[in-house]
């Protein structure tokens, strides 16, 4: 039951609550800027109200507003607040694997690297809070060496194949676009423009993750390999040629993948600048002896290691 602030009367759900302010001639947010204020840690201005959930699970209105509020406080109140965010998003969701830098890019969160400079250890922190690490910090570049004799294979159904130097050869994979015929490598990539992947984690969503769950069954590791930034696919509905063209936000999309990422350890998701950055990356993934299992890649990326 919810009690109405204003007038005392109960409600079974939020939504009939909602609707219960009609009487009272206040819009929602009206209804939690009086009776159940939040405000931003670092401006002090009310907390934007897109809905109560974001209300209720935000300490600042912008992630440029939150690295200023860190910045400014001591290095013990940085721990707890990022220790307590953790344990809070544990909780809320149920999560049970340790976020990856693609999930907490994609929240109202610092990125991976800031919680390790201030915690000392992202991945031990993590472990105290009863997650299950996927993944080690990365220490160094992703090694890896080129070998002759194998070839890539590009899926049939690739409407527009990526130009590698390398041998290649089209045939038909049961899923993903591009594997190397390795008997010991184990990793797939399925390649991604950013229309594609707002179309695959929205109205392709299920047929997807069928799809992950082949790669599964065969002992597979799968990378969604996205050729456009993260930072771009974050914020899709501010491309006009984008946006304009499909009704989801990107909330929505990084909802599906933070769901995937938790419900599928095998799968990683991956974020580069163009093609061809996607073809360097790729033949790092391929020939590094199975390395990339260790590692969180958008974080190695993102951190210039891959």
């Amino acid at each position: 039951m919810v009690k109405c602030k204003a007038c005392e009367k109960e409600y079974e759900t939020d939504r009939k609550l909602h609707a219960h302010l009609k009487a009272h001639k206040m819009k929602m947010e009206d209804y939690y800027y009086q009776y159940e204020p939040r405000k931003d840690l670092f401006t002090g201005e009310f907390i934007y109200f897109k809905s109560k959930d974001f209300y209720f699970s935000n300490d600042f209105n912008s992630k440029d507003n939150m690295r200023k509020w860190l910045k400014a406080q001591p290095q013990e109140k940085q721990k707890e607040y990022l220790f307590n965010l953790l344990q809070k998003r544990k909780e809320k969701h149920k999560i049970e694997y340790t976020p990856t830098e693609v999930e907490l890019r994609s929240i109202s969160s610092p990125p991976l690297s800031y919680y390790n400079s201030v915690l000392g250890s992202y991945y031990d922190t993590c472990k105290k809070l009863n997650f299950k690490n996927k993944y080690e910090y990365p220490t160094k570049p992703l090694q890896f060496k080129i070998k002759k004799g194998f070839k890539i294979f590009i899926d049939t159904r690739e409407q527009q194949p990526l130009e590698i130097d390398y041998p290649t050869e089209v045939r038909g994979l049961k899923f993903g676009d591009y594997a190397l015929n390795d008997p010991d490598n184990k990793c797939y990539i399925e390649r991604k423009s950013i229309k594609d992947f707002i179309g695959t984690l929205s109205g392709g969503y299920e047929r997807f993750c069928r799809e992950i769950e082949r790669a599964i069954a065969a002992n597979a590791h799968l990378v969604v390999l996205v050729e456009s930034p993260l930072s771009d696919c974050l914020n899709f509905n501010k491309v006009e040629e984008v946006f304009k063209k499909t009704q989801v936000t990107p909330e929505y999309i990084f909802f599906h993948v933070r769901e995937i990422i938790q419900k599928y350890p095998e799968i990683q998701f991956l974020f580069v600048k163009g093609r061809e950055e996607s073809v360097r990356v790729m033949k790092k993934i391929f020939f590094c002896e199975s390395e990339f299992k260790k590692y969180d890649l958008q974080l190695m990326y993102n951190l210039k290691l891959l």
